[in-house]
């Protein structure tokens, strides 16, 4: 996996890129205590291939997600 730093003062974040990293969205999500509610926002060629497993992953760590397509 590879992390990438996006530097913006109190709007940095980081962008993680790899394999099989979508079972680790919920947790990596859950670490930055932001709230519960969030949506997962997809279009209908890359719905059908990730995004139960994004929902699943964010399920999995307490999140109520929603799609939006």
């Amino acid at each position: 996996m590879k992390i990438v730093p996006v530097s913006l003062g109190d709007r940095s974040y980081r962008i993680l890129i790899g394999d099989s990293l979508l079972p680790r969205l919920g947790p990596e999500c859950a670490r930055l205590k932001l709230g519960r509610r969030c949506a997962v926002i997809t279009d209908s060629n890359v719905g059908p291939l990730y995004a139960e497993s994004a929902l699943n992953s964010l399920r999995g760590a307490g999140f109520d997600p929603i799609l939006i397509t």
